[in-house]
């Protein structure tokens, strides 16, 4: 039977995924006087008895003029509308509102429409002729007609079965054509029913949806990553369920990992190809013979596959392995835990599962626990603790709601504090299962991770673990893959339930006796332990942090039982008492607030890598010299009492010293300078430091501070070239001048010098610096000039020379073509700005005149310039502002606090990339200047004189969406120029491009407020 193709549009439409929560498979609309007796019960038996659920109206409600609500439910909640067209169908407003409701379902959520032309030609439904014409005639007057023929005409185009054009159109072969079109569209299973309890899973198919691609030809791999329970296999049979009628073939092959281990891989082909070929028995010898099957049987056929829970990359290979074994249009669906897997196999697309938010967790825990979308007030806060508890976790929503349902508030209660103690069992071992696929160093990252270093960031927990000789990058990348951290802005984290399965291991391990934990992490177990003198040998690491108010009593020989710790940190002041013992083992050692003087003279430190002793008593950390090969880290910084530092001569590979706020600190050993492999030393405030080791050859140094040390006035002599050095800084320091040696700075790219006040020069060697990106002048308050060599300083990009006494720039600086940032704000004294006046009298007088005497360098070489800062420079002739049209990249300028009255249009109306203007605190400046088209921001605030904003014509800056001109009083006098502020307001509201807009305005007595949210 040929059915009837009126148009284009292909018959097997995707269905989108607005649409998921399915009450019925098809909807039937139909004239009852015409068909309901005959052809439709007749199709609605046979629909029926194939497992198609189907929604057909009951004769009695069709009764009046108007479509009921359940009906128009009824059709929303359909997939597939099957439209019986007989010749009285429009006689019926009833009929034709459905179908107006249907084609609107169709076209905004995609629902699936099939025409069937009873006993009518598709052109009479079209066109409305004959039988169609005549009822339409009674309804000129109705308002809904236009819709109706809209609705008609777009159905009539679509490809359905024509029965008066078909030949041998028996009714019984034409309905079970029909069934068999709409079972093909199905799928030839009952697709999962899409009903209340998948909370959340909407928005989550959205995004799968986009991946697949249903549009789009050639064969897509899609994975589906996440930690156990998340609901990877739910969304994965929804979208099959709801996808699989559009292809030849498919199949969900759940359980992938225990079945391949139980069962074998060949087993599995044979499931695949039974289920997507239709086939019985089929037999796979080995897995050579699978794999040839596969690819004689699929390679030219349309097929969706679903792998569930994949855990080794074997088994993609034998199931899936090339794109070319399938045909055009196919799509795989990978579900795993490990991203890695997914990576190594080259899947396209990747959709990293989420757990539920707040208000999707509580929806899901009410319809297990409740068995209703109804939270009972007496379990409010109850529910409350356990929904934290879960974390998010669909599956532990569900086990402890199941649990819980039916039980009273005592209960409920109880559970709750034995979760606080004991995880669920059927949550644990579901977790468990991933932590038994680690392997053993990669069990202890995790372990330790969770026990230490939850929300810590990544690149200090690295270094840590690498004390451990752990293989930390590649340790934790794997457990990254595996969805069992994850890394959020640099921080690890880690999911509640995955800590506590760690936690419950730990405790598993040790029969539940802390004094035995591999490690201690609770501070009330540490607390005893350390008090009680109660440590042993199965300790490796504990940490007590912040949290823990009460005092903790140290035993002098609280570690001395505890031969295996290799990691100590205490985060707590409520720790009076250091210990006389230090095992040997001890890897890193962090405690804040450490309150002896010293380490113990008994510890040796052999395989100590980190020390961290921030705000410590330490007044020395040992006598003489002490043979340290490991030790890579030193932190002792807020150590007040910290006077001079130990000899580093048995310390070779220190790579980092922290000595930040050691006030009283006034001597660095010498040795120091011999740290060939130190990459920071950071000296920050250290107030009383007054030298450093005359020369110094820090090979690797990489970050140089010594910012804050007031009384440091002379820097080391650097007999070395230092080429890894990048960033030097030197502000606020007490220095009187820098060594010619800092040439051998060679690498540096930052120097910062601000607020060094009694810095009266620089040396001829800085401007060699070639790599030198940033330097900061700003506020060396005796720093008078900059040598013509600045010009050599060829890649520099930032000048900052605010609040200097510098009084001319040197002719060089044009040629900095790379400078994008020069600020000189608050130079008053700086007559090398005055002379731009000479430059523009010489322009306008002829070149003779020059009533500076100074000849001011040309501008035009700052070709990269993008932000200027001139303000509160004294400038009192604008004129000399017409130099900045020689700045073809500038954005940014800052005019602020000067006392010119007027600017020139054609210094700042031909900067075609300018887009923000500072006039702040110009009190002399009545006029604007012109601006550019590509304004964006305007500030004028308190321009006192200023009597025109000069922006008349609104259509010149499309860009404008912001001006600010607070307390500039003489506008309100110009009454003109007020309505062109009212017409400004005006033409901000109406920008789009910006997602807010905030503006407040003061004139006089009138206040402008405006909000504009996008």
């Amino acid at each position: 039977m040929n059915q009837q193709k009126s148009s284009s549009s292909t018959s097997l439409l995707p269905i989108t995924p607005e649409i998921i929560r399915w009450s019925y498979d098809v909807f039937l609309s139909f004239r009852g006087e015409d068909v309901r007796k005959t052809f439709v019960d007749h199709l609605y038996v046979a629909l029926q008895q194939k497992g198609i659920n189907t929604f057909k109206d009951s004769e009695k409600l069709e009764k009046g003029n108007s479509i009921s609500p359940g009906l128009m439910r009824a059709i929303e909640e359909s997939r597939i509308s099957l439209i019986i067209f007989s010749k009285n169908y429009a006689n019926s407003r009833w009929c034709l509102d459905e179908v107006a409701k249907i084609m609107e379902c169709k076209n905004v959520k995609g629902q699936i429409v099939i025409p069937v032309f009873y006993d009518v030609d598709p052109s009479t439904v079209r066109k409305q002729k004959s039988s169609f014409e005549e009822a339409f005639n009674n309804y000129e007057d109705c308002f809904k007609v236009q819709k109706w023929r809209g609705a008609l005409e777009e159905a009539a185009n679509l490809s359905g079965w024509d029965l008066p054009n078909t030949s041998n159109a028996h009714e019984a072969i034409v309905i079970k054509q029909i069934v068999e079109d709409i079972m093909a569209r199905l799928g030839s299973q009952r697709h999962t029913k899409n009903g209340e309890n998948l909370v959340g899973i909407e928005s989550r198919m959205q995004k799968v949806y986009k991946m697949l691609g249903m549009g789009s030809g050639g064969v897509r791999f899609v994975g589906i990553l996440g930690m156990s329970g998340v609901g990877k296999t739910t969304l994965a049979r929804v979208i099959y369920d709801n996808i699989r009628s559009h292809f030849e073939g498919s199949c969900f092959l759940h359980e992938v990992r225990d079945r391949s281990a139980k069962q074998g891989l060949e087993h599995l082909q044979a499931i695949l190809l039974s289920e997507i070929l239709v086939m019985k028995d089929v037999n796979i010898n080995n897995l050579y013979e699978g794999v040839n099957m596969q690819i004689q049987r699929l390679q030219y056929k349309k097929v969706l596959l679903v792998l569930d829970d994949v855990d080794h990359v074997d088994q993609l290979d034998v199931l899936a392995r090339k794109r070319e074994w399938f045909g055009h249009g196919s799509r795989v669906i990978i579900t795993t835990k490990d991203k890695h897997l997914l990576v190594e196999h080259e899947v396209e697309k990747i959709y990293r599962m989420t757990t539920l938010n707040k208000d999707e967790s509580l929806q899901l825990f009410k319809l297990y626990a409740f068995k209703k979308n109804r939270l009972m007030d007496e379990f409010r806060d109850v529910s409350a603790q356990i929904i934290r508890h879960c974390d998010g976790l669909p599956l532990a929503l569900k086990v402890l709601g199941s649990f819980l349902y039916g039980r009273d508030l005592d209960e409920w209660t109880s559970e709750v504090e034995r979760l606080e103690q004991i995880p669920e069992d059927r949550i644990v071992k579901k977790l468990e299962l991933c932590f038994n696929r680690l392997n053993r160093i990669e069990q202890k990252i995790l372990l330790d991770i969770v026990c230490f270093f939850i929300g810590k960031k990544k690149q200090s927990v690295t270094r840590i673990l690498e004390s451990f000789n752990f293989s930390p990058v590649i340790g934790i990348k794997v457990l990254m893959e595996k969805s069992l951290i994850t890394v959020s802005q640099g921080r690890i984290q880690v999911h509640q339930l995955i800590q506590e399965m760690c936690w419950y291991i730990i405790r598993q391990e040790a029969s539940d006796d802390p004094r035995r934990y591999s490690r201690l992490w609770l501070p009330h177990h540490i607390s005893h332990v350390l008090a009680g003198d109660l440590g042993t040998e199965k300790i490796e690491g504990m940490s007590l942090n912040w949290a823990f108010a009460q005092e903790v009593n140290v035993s002098s020989a609280a570690f001395t039982q505890m031969s295996r710790l290799r990691f100590l940190s205490i985060q707590n002041k409520n720790v009076h008492q250091g210990p006389n013992f230090l095992p040997g083992e001890l890897r890193w050692f962090n405690w804040h607030a450490y309150p002896s003087r010293s380490l113990p003279v008994s510890f040796q430190g052999e395989k100590l890598v980190g020390l961290k002793l921030k705000d410590s008593g330490i007044i020395q950390l040992w006598q003489g010299s002490k043979v340290l090969g490991k030790l890579k880290y030193i932190n002792l910084s807020e150590s007040r009492k910290l006077v001079r530092t130990p000899d580093f001569s048995g310390i070779p590979n220190l790579e980092r010293l922290v000595l930040e706020g050691c006030v009283n600190l006034v001597e660095i050993n010498f040795s120091v300078r011999d740290l060939r492999r130190l990459v920071l030393l950071n000296l920050k405030n250290c107030r009383n430091l007054k030298t450093l080791p005359k020369i110094i050859q820090l090979e690797s140094l990489e970050v140089l501070i010594l910012s804050g040390c007031l009384k440091l006035k002379k820097l080391s002599i650097i007999k070395e070239e230092m080429n890894r050095l990048s960033q030097v800084y030197l502000e606020g320091t007490g220095l009187r001048e820098l060594p010619e040696s800092i040439e051998n700075f060679s690498g540096v790219t930052l120097i910062n010098l601000s607020n060094c006040k009694d810095l009266e020069n620089l040396p001829s060697s800085i401007f060699r610096l070639k790599r030198l990106r940033t330097l900061d002048l700003s506020g060396c308050s005796r720093l008078e000039e900059l040598s013509d060599d600045l010009g050599l300083l060829v890649g520099l990009k930032e000048l900052h020379c605010d609040d200097t006494a510098i009084r001319t720039l040197p002719s060089s600086i044009s040629q900095l073509k790379n400078l994008k940032h020069l600020s000189l704000r608050g130079c008053k004294n700086a007559l090398g700005l005055q002379v731009w006046t000479s430059l523009i009298l010489s322009r306008l007088f002829g070149k003779g005149h020059n009533s500076m005497g100074l000849v001011f360098p040309n501008l035009s070489g700052l070709c990269s310039l993008t932000k200027l800062d001139i303000s509160d420079c004294n400038i009192s002739d604008g004129r000399i502002l017409s130099n900045l049209g020689f700045l073809p990249s500038l954005e940014e300028v800052n005019l602020g606090k000067n006392n010119f009255v007027d600017i020139p249009s054609a210094s700042i109306n031909g900067l075609s990339r300018l887009k923000v203007v500072e006039l702040v605190g110009c009190k002399r400046l009545e006029i604007f200047p012109e601006l550019p088209s590509s304004i964006e921001e305007v500030y004028a605030d308190e321009c006192t004189s200023l009597r025109s904003t000069g922006i008349d014509q609104l259509s010149k800056y499309p860009m404008l969406y912001r001006v600010s001109l607070t307390q500039c009083h003489q506008l309100v006098k110009n009454e003109p120029d007020v309505a062109i502020i009212d017409s400004l307001w005006n033409h901000m509201l109406k920008v789009s491009k910006y997602s807010s807009l905030y503006m407040y305005t003061f004139v006089n007595s009138r206040i402008y407020n405006i909000y504009c949210m996008i």
